[in-house]
């Protein structure tokens, strides 16, 4: 369906200002350059500093699921400026609070920015998606690539402000830059109408069968959170995104230490780091465009393929192959991060996308979380990284398992469709010659 001249400058203004936005939520990743700045000035323990981290990403996945609750409950807009408020705030309150005592920066760096940012994930990428129907994975490749580029972009100009005013007065920097994204966002962001959806997926639908595809004639159903995880298929996407990650948290702490401990030359080392980051953007864009066209169980099929061969390389091999397998595990958590948002939505519905998508993410905090303390556990009995690299094959291949299970059901449910579309076709026909 054709968008006016004003629907088409909404649906540009809110990817353009929703993407500036998402680009900061990828912040909390970019704490391990701050981290001894604040420690130094404030007296912490490492494992007090680090916390700051993980709270970041433990409330920014129930961020997720309260903003895509509340997203279907009341308008869009009113989340973002919700939650880029907590996140702003947060951000310019962590810069008055680097004190002895840790637990002020828990509540802003740590929850309020967490929860802020989740409130807005979700929430941004499911109303992208909706201004894009039939390109979803477009959509949220855009805007996530986006969060893909904030380490970067903002892990060199954060190193470069704190060297020069602190840990304070970076807060203050990148807070203010925060607080005019947020802004930005809020006054340009609009949800596409829900008439003028419910025309275009009805046009998607003609199109379809007008071209032969059968995949997406029939009407989806819009899965409530709720019957989402009463289904096998939920536990299977979370399953595959939760192994699928793991590989690569297994790698990305010791990418460039590990590097240098084989030989290899440190220059080469932090290059690899910096390459991996822009595949990492790359194929959170290239791929979920992509799937679009030639399917997502197909294109997720292969990236966790490549973290198979690439876990294997990092398992046996000691040469500059190492180097290049670092960079296709950057790839393939792009390629993940980029997917599984239209991924999600293209099996249970975009109309309650956000918060179906906030569950789905407790793969992302179990993968994050659980992978140093494996790997932790692991060498601290005297194995070397090669047994934890081993252990990063068997989880990629656990994922690529739970993905092949999912893609079955989908085709059979697929299947189950067009054979009730077949028979109320047949009764169709029927009844038109009985009335004849």
């Amino acid at each position: 369906m054709e968008l006016t001249t004003t629907q088409k400058r909404q649906r540009l203004l809110t990817m353009i200002f929703g993407a500036v936005a998402i680009f900061f939520t990828g912040y909390p990743h970019v704490w391990s350059i701050y981290q001894p700045y604040v420690m130094e000035q404030a007296g912490w323990s490492q494992t007090a500093a680090s916390m700051c981290f993980y709270l970041a990403l433990s409330t920014f996945v129930f961020g997720n699921i309260i903003g895509g609750r509340l997203q279907d409950k009341y308008n869009p807009k009113i989340v973002v400026w919700i939650g880029g408020g907590i996140f702003a705030v947060g951000i310019l309150a962590s810069a008055f609070l680097i004190v002895p005592s840790p637990l002020p920066m828990y509540v802003t760096y740590g929850v309020m920015q967490g929860f802020g940012q989740g409130l807005i994930y979700t929430v941004i990428i499911s109303t992208v998606q909706k201004w894009f129907p039939g390109r979803t994975g477009f959509a949220s490749g855009v805007v996530v690539t986006a969060n893909g580029l904030c380490g970067f972009f903002l892990a060199p100009i954060s190193r470069k402000i704190l060297h020069a005013e602190g840990p304070g007065k970076t807060f203050l920097i990148i807070g203010a830059a925060i607080t005019v994204s947020w802004i930005l966002c809020g006054i340009f962001f609009t949800a596409p109408d829900k008439e003028w959806r419910r025309k275009a997926e009805q046009a998607l639908r003609e199109q379809n069968a007008a071209n032969g595809n059968t995949e997406a004639q029939t009407e989806q159903k819009q899965y409530t959170s709720a019957e989402m995880m009463k289904t096998k298929n939920f536990y299977l996407l979370l399953a595959t995104m939760l192994f699928g990650l793991i590989s690569y948290f297994l790698v990305s702490p010791v990418s460039q230490t590990y590097q240098i401990e084989l030989g290899i030359p440190s220059a080469v080392a932090v290059s690899a780091v910096m390459i991996g980051s822009i595949v990492n953007a790359g194929t959170r864009l290239v791929l979920p465009t992509l799937s679009d066209k030639i399917g997502r169980v197909g294109c997720i099929k292969g990236v966790l393929a490549v973290a198979v061969v690439a876990m294997a390389v990092l398992t046996f091999t000691r040469s500059y192959t190492v180097t290049a397998a670092i960079i296709l595990m950057y790839g393939c958590y792009g390629g993940i991060m980029g997917s599984f948002p239209s991924f999600t939505s293209s099996i249970f519905g975009i109309e309650h996308t956000g918060e179906n998508y906030g569950f789905v993410m407790l793969g992302i905090v179990i993968a994050t979380c659980g992978a140093p303390a494996l790997s932790g556990f692991v060498t601290g009995k005297g194995y070397g990284m090669h047994v934890v690299f081993g252990m990063g094959i068997a989880f990629a291949v656990i994922a690529l398992i739970c993905l092949t299970i999912l893609g079955h059901n989908l085709k059979q449910e697929e299947h189950g469709k067009e054979q009730k579309n077949d028979g109320i076709s047949n009764d169709e026909r029927i009844t038109g010659a009985c009335e004849e």
